[in-house]
């Protein structure tokens, strides 16, 4: 009688195991992927190089309107912005021309135009036409004589 060595038994069930691992690997991606496609807002600043080259240019004008030493402040109220202006003594800036829009950060959507009125003591308010709440972007420009202030601030309008 021939006597036969016990070969160990190989399992089948470890390459399915890599094989199902595998599969929620590909699996995970492909959602990750496609939303990630589905997702993507599309916003990209135009002409990216000329605005690099220029970025000096942007410290320089910083640099201008820090040495301005004008006081900005920026508030929702009422549904109404409010822009509160004071030189560098303190004192209530009236004569400013401003021209502004309201942006909305997170859409390629058309600015919306901002029309400030004065109401005496520094103070200046546009009404807040936001079809949207949440954040946005008010960007306006300031000029008080031969001086200008660039303004950008984030505001949450509320619902």
């Amino acid at each position: 009688m021939a006597m036969t060595i016990d070969q160990p038994r190989k399992s089948n069930w470890i390459p399915w195991v890599f094989v199902g691992a595998m599969l929620v690997v590909i699996a995970v991606n492909a959602v990750m992927v496609t939303y990630a496609l589905s997702s993507y807002s599309g916003l990209a600043v135009e002409k990216p190089y000329e605005r690099g080259v220029r970025y000096n240019d942007v410290l320089a004008a910083q640099k201008g309107q820090d040495a301005l030493g004008w006081r900005v402040s920026v508030n929702v109220e009422a549904g109404q912005l409010v822009l509160r202006l004071q030189d560098r003594n303190g004192q209530p800036l009236n004569d400013v021309g401003i021209t502004g829009r309201l942006e909305r950060p997170v859409s390629n959507a058309a600015p919306l135009p901002l029309d400030f009125e004065a109401t005496g003591d520094g103070r200046f308010v546009a009404r807040l036409d936001a079809p949207y709440p949440g954040q946005w972007d008010v960007k306006a420009a300031l000029r008080h004589g031969d001086d200008q202030y660039l303004l950008v601030q984030r505001i949450m309008v509320p619902k």
